[in-house]
Order: structure tokens, then C-alpha cells, then sequence
């Protein structure tokens, strides 16, 4: 961690100047070669990348050849983040024309197709609730009904972050949420020094008193700080802006200070890992998922049968059994740890009094939040509402609401602005207009203007268009793979598998891709892989959505590694927990909810989306490829090449 440290405020106020000087008549001395290849690495890679892989193109000048250059080229851009990842998701506008691969309307129509604004309409949402302050009272009031003993306090956190993340950013429930970790921890300390200081917490969420609470920075992040930084050097500049200004320092002098420290490490590594978890249950927890079902569309059209309600049905139980599973491993790894290895502390007063500085705290933040708001209620209503139209629109087994309307014409994305445009239209205070105006309503003689629930300068400041476009270019390339015959091509090179198994070829693939994802995008993996594995399972006749669910889900198991995911980012930050203690806990973790996901999939997967039958949708799209395959070969040999 000390590498981490933030430059002293003495020495931040007179930047360093390049060069050494020990005099007026001193020479600047040069750097080394190593410095300057650290200092300038993004930019040998973005003139070396196309250089490079440009032999691909050349080798197979078509556009199987074309496709698979703009992939490996933007997938090397992406995984080194030479350039901003939303920037680089943007290349296909400029690449796929140029190559010839797909015309410019057909590129540009793939950044907002229904599956963007099913995720743009659900991040509204998210901004609404978030304005609010609706999540901030959720969490307190689970966290009331838990109690305040650390393995409760770890599920309280566990199963809030877990909810929240279904429909919020996991990257703004984890900002939220970790903060509060942190001053309930400082509750948990036995230290007679603070046993007479009050803490409070002002009406914004921010804490006062003894506890030492992170700064405003930290505190402000939000919807539009949803990144998925993977690059080191970024990871390093992004602690010393989020790192709470005076981290708690822990001794080991005794058994109670080695205890505590593990408790610490437990509830705040429990926060990321929640969030992580949560995201998998439904379609617009996180971005794989997404990609999942845009990338299906795209390449299969609408009769996969996967939407909000289905997906939900699938995903939520599995995300339930790798959250106790998780909460029971880290219970026993850091809090019943000392129980285990036979220490005994005669400390149940000092317990007692911690458990209840806790409680109290938790008690005092809820109680400071007031009577809950008219925004709030109304807020909280829309947000059911959202999830009452998803879930009824094509239940499947009754007809749905979308029944009632032109057949095919209905999506969850058009629920989802139903309700998002609700809350554009719905005012922040009751209507007065049926009681005459009341006195809040005037201000200096003027009608004051009511703002509404949800107005469209909080969306701009808070909407994550980098991942709004980071879907738009996944979505670009999955179309170029299925117009340009890349799928296919790659399909057959995949036949050497035909000798395994499906349900072993799913496994690898889930364990290749949980491995991959701890240094990428979780995103950027999904939109790289799930074409390659969709034309995989076309090849090999087995259902593409038995492959391309498991390598989703498997997206956003990134438990080993600070730059794994924001999340796993911001706790870090925190100073509690080092590199190693995020390996130790989240190998065991990358295991258990692999296997767990592996056997929903053979369970609940088969029988929700029947993935143990070749459906017809994706015969339909081998004939297409093949008949693409044979007119592109065709063409090849007619030039000569």
C-alpha cells in the first residue's frame, strides 16, 4: 500500500519540476529509456497495434479478413485501455464503412438499438432513486433489522448491496454503501478514547464526529463515474482521488486488534462482491447481461425467449446461492476465523458495548434521514411499477400485458420509458392546485416552479453514456461478425471440440472467461466472446445459449483483483485490505460461483430456455451463414486471391 500513498499536501501545493537542479548553471539530466517507455506506453501501443495485426488483413483481404483485424485491433484497445474504453467502442463507426464490411447507417443503428435503451431507461431509474436519497434509507433500514453483531452486519451489507445493484450501477451502490461500512466499523473499535464522542450525519449522508468519514470526492461518486478500469497506473490515480483521508491504521498488539482487522477486511470486501453478485440476477444489473441479449437479438432475432422476466426467473435464484455461499465463506475466513483455530476472548462486556455503539450509530443515521419524503414515496412506487410491468409483460406461462397490443411490437425497453417518463412528468411535492397554493409555493410574490422527480440536468451529470456507447460497440461488432461470415468461419474452426462434451465445453469456457475478465472489461470480454460463442455452438449443434449464458454470468465473477471491477476498486481504496487478501478470498470465490452458475445452468437453464434442444432460430441462422459462406468463397476465387 505504500505505493499507493498520496503526495503530502506540502509537496502537491509546488509541483516537481522533470529535472533535478543544484544550481543556476546546472543541466537538465535526461531520462532513462525504461521512463520513457512507462511515461509514453499508450501511445507505442495505439501506432503499434494496427501495424502490427495488419498482416491479417492482408493474408485475407474480404471481409472475414477485415472483421476479425477490427476485432483483435479494438480488443487490444480495450484490454490495455491505451484509449478511453467508450472511445474505443466508437471504432466500428469509422472501421467497418471504410472496410466495407457494414454501410454507416446499418454501424450507427447498433448504438441505440432496444437493448441501449432498455439499459438508458433503467439507469433513469437508478438516477431517480439516487437523487432522492431512497437507497441511502433502504440500507439503513435493512441494516436496522439485522442487528449490529459483524456476521449480521456483514449480510445486512451483503443482501442491500446485493438488491440494489439488480437495478442500480454496482459502481454507485458500492460508493454508497462503503462509506457506511466504514463508520460502522469505526463503531465496532473498542477504544476508550472515543467512548464519550458522538457521531452524527448530516442530512447529505456526510459523518461527522469521531468517525472519520471519506472526503467529498469520494463521497460524489456517481452514476457517471461507471468505468471499468482495468489499466494500473489509472488504478493507482483513482485511489489517491477516492482514499479516505485518514485510513484506519490497525494494530496487532492483541487478539482483539487482530479480530477487528479481520472484521474489517470481511465488511468491506463483502460490499464489492455483493454488488458484483447482484448485478448477475437481472438484465440491467450489469453490462454482460445486456450484451447477452443484444448480442442474441442481433445474431438470432427475438425468439430466444430471453427477456426481463424469464432472465430474472433464471438468474435470481443462482445469485442468491452464491450470495450465502460468499457470506458464509468470508464469515469463516475473517470472523469465526479465531474460533476456529481455538482462541478464546474473554471480552463479551467489550463486545456488548461495541455491538451497541453500532447499533446506536445505525439507529442515529436512519433517524436523521427524517419521516419519509413525498419524493421518496412516489420514487419507491414507480420503481415497483418498473418491475410489475417487466415481470407481467410475457410471463410465458399466462399471456402478458403486451398481449393487448400489436404482437411483437412491445419490449421491456418500452416499460421501461413508460415509467422513466413518469418521472419526467411527476412534480417533487404534492399538487396543491385542489386546496388553493400553499405558502411554499411563492417566493418573493412568484409562483416558484416545482421541480419534478426527475429532471434533465441531474440525467445528463449522472448517465453513464461511456457504457451506453460501450454496448453500442459490442453490439457493432457482433453485427459485423454475423453480416461479414466471421461466425462461421470461426464455428468451424471450433469443430476440433465436437469430441467434448457441452456441458464440459460450457465449463471451460466459463472458467477461461472468469479468468480473463479479472484483467478487462467485464463488457468488453462479453462483447468479445459471446459472437465467437454463439457461432461455436452453431457449429457444434448445440444450443449458442447453453455457451453464451455461461460465459455472461461468468463476466462478472471478478472477485481476485483491485482492478477487476470498480467495485473491487473502491474498497480497495479503503486501505483495509491488501492484493493478497483479495486473491486468498476471491479465488475460492471465482470457484464456488462458477460451479454454482455451471449447475443452474443444467438445471434451471433447461428447463427455462430449454437448452438441451437445437432450437430453430439457430438453424435458421446457420443455413443464412452458410449460404453467405459459399457466396463469399465464391467471390474470393473469381478475383484470383
Amino acid at each position: 500500500m505504500a505505493e499507493y500513498e498520496a503526495i503530502p499536501p506540502s509537496s502537491a501545493a509546488e509541483p516537481r519540476s522533470n529535472y533535478e537542479c543544484e544550481g543556476p548553471r546546472s543541466q537538465p539530466q535526461p531520462r532513462s529509456w525504461r521512463g520513457m517507455l512507462r511515461a509514453h506506453y499508450s501511445y507505442l501501443i495505439i501506432i503499434l497495434t494496427p501495424l502490427l495485426l495488419s498482416p491479417i488483413a492482408i493474408a485475407q483481404p474480404n471481409s472475414i479478413g477485415y472483421t476479425a483485424y477490427c476485432i483483435m485491433f479494438m480488443g487490444v484497445y480495450w484490454c490495455t485501455e491505451c484509449i478511453p474504453l467508450a472511445a474505443t467502442a466508437l471504432f466500428p463507426m469509422v472501421l467497418f464503412p471504410m472496410f466495407g464490411i457494414l454501410t454507416s447507417k446499418v454501424v450507427c443503428a447498433q448504438y441505440m438499438k432496444d437493448i441501449n435503451v432498455l439499459f438508458f431507461s433503467g439507469l433513469m431509474i437508478a438516477i431517480a432513486v439516487e437523487h432522492w436519497n431512497l437507497h441511502k434509507r433502504i440500507a439503513l433500514r435493512v441494516l436496522l433489522l439485522v442487528g449490529s453483531k459483524p456476521r449480521w452486519l456483514m449480510f445486512g451489507f451483503m443482501v442491500t448491496t446485493a438488491f440494489l445493484s439488480m437495478w442500480m450501477s454496482n459502481t454507485a451502490t458500492t460508493a454508497m454503501m462503503i462509506p457506511i461500512a466504514q463508520a460502522v466499523l469505526k463503531e465496532l473499535k473498542s477504544d476508550a478514547n472515543q467512548d464519550g464522542e458522538e457521531t452524527e450525519v448530516n442530512a447529505n449522508g456526510s459523518f461527522n464526529g469521531h468517525v472519520d468519514a471519506p472526503n467529498d470526492d469520494f463521497e460524489a461518486v456517481k452514476m457517471e463515474d461507471i468505468t471499468a478500469d482495468k489499466n494500473f497506473s489509472s488504478l493507482k490515480q483513482a485511489e489517491a482521488d477516492m482514499k479516505p483521508p485518514e485510513a484506519t491504521s490497525v494494530t496487532a498488539d492483541d487478539e482483539g486488534d487482530k479480530a477487528y482487522a479481520l472484521v474489517c477486511k470481511g465488511i468491506i470486501l463483502c460490499v464489492p462482491y455483493a454488488a458484483n453478485i447482484g448485478g448477475t440476477a437481472t438484465l440491467i444489473g450489469t453490462g454482460p447481461n445486456l450484451v447477452l441479449i443484444g448480442q442474441a437479438e442481433t445474431l438470432f432475432g427475438t425468439d430466444t425467449g430471453i427477456n426481463f422476466g424469464t432472465y430474472l426467473a433464471y438468474a435470481f435464484p443462482g445469485m442468491v446461492i452464491c450470495l450465502l455461499l460468499t457470506w458464509a465463506w468470508l464469515q469463516l475466513y475473517y470472523i469465526d476465523r479465531w474460533c476456529c483455530w481455538g482462541f478464546r476472548r474473554n471480552r463479551s462486556d467489550s463486545n456488548s458495548d461495541q455491538n451497541d455503539r453500532a447499533a446506536r450509530y445505525i439507529r442515529r443515521a436512519y433517524d436523521d434521514l427524517g419521516p419519509m419524503s413525498y419524493p421518496e414515496i412516489v420514487v419507491a412506487i414507480h420503481v415497483c411499477l418498473v418491475a410489475l410491468l417487466w415481470l407481467s409483460r410475457d410471463p410465458k406461462f399466462i399471456p402478458g400485458w403486451a398481449s393487448f397490443f400489436k404482437d411483437g411490437y412491445i419490449t421491456d425497453s418500452t416499460a421501461g420509458m413508460i415509467v422513466a417518463m413518469l418521472l419526467f412528468v411527476m412534480p417533487s411535492k404534492p399538487p396543491q392546485f385542489l386546496c388553493g397554493f400553499g405558502k411554499q409555493d411563492f417566493e418573493n410574490d412568484r409562483v416558484v416552479r416545482v421541480p419534478k422527480l426527475l429532471e434533465w440536468d441531474v440525467v445528463s451529470q449522472k448517465m453513464a453514456w461511456n457504457v451506453v456507447f460501450l454496448l453500442g460497440g459490442g453490439f457493432a461488432l457482433a453485427e459485423a461478425c454475423k453480416e461479414s461470415g466471421l461466425s462461421e468461419w470461426l464455428g468451424e474452426q471450433f469443430l476440433i471440440l465436437k469430441d467434448f462434451s457441452p456441458e464440459v465445453i460450457a465449463l471451460l469456457i466459463a472458467i477461461i472467461v472468469g479468468a480473463f475478465t479479472e484483467i478487462t472489461s467485464n463488457t468488453s470480454t462479453a462483447s468479445i466472446f459471446l459472437p465467437i460463442l454463439a457461432a461455436l455452438g452453431v457449429s457444434l449443434g448445440v444450443n449458442p445459449l447453453f455457451l453464451m449464458i455461461s460465459a455472461s454470468i461468468a463476466c462478472s465473477f471478478a472477485f481476485m483483483l483491485p482492478v477487476a471491477t470498480p467495485p473491487n476498486a473502491i474498497a480497495f481504496a479503503y486501505g483495509h485490505v491488501s492484493v493478497w487478501d483479495m486473491v486468498k478470498t476471491g479465488f475460492i470465490l471465482n470457484v464456488v460461483c462458477i460451479l454454482v452458475s455451471f449447475m443452474c445452468l443444467n438445471t434451471l437453464g433447461v428447463w427455462i430456455f430449454d437448452l438441451k434442444t437445437y432450437p430453430d432460430w439457430a438453424s435458421d441462422m446457420a443455413s443464412t451463414t452458410t449460404t453467405m459462406m459459399t457466396t463469399i468463397t465464391a467471390n474470393v476465387s473469381s478475383t484470383g486471391l
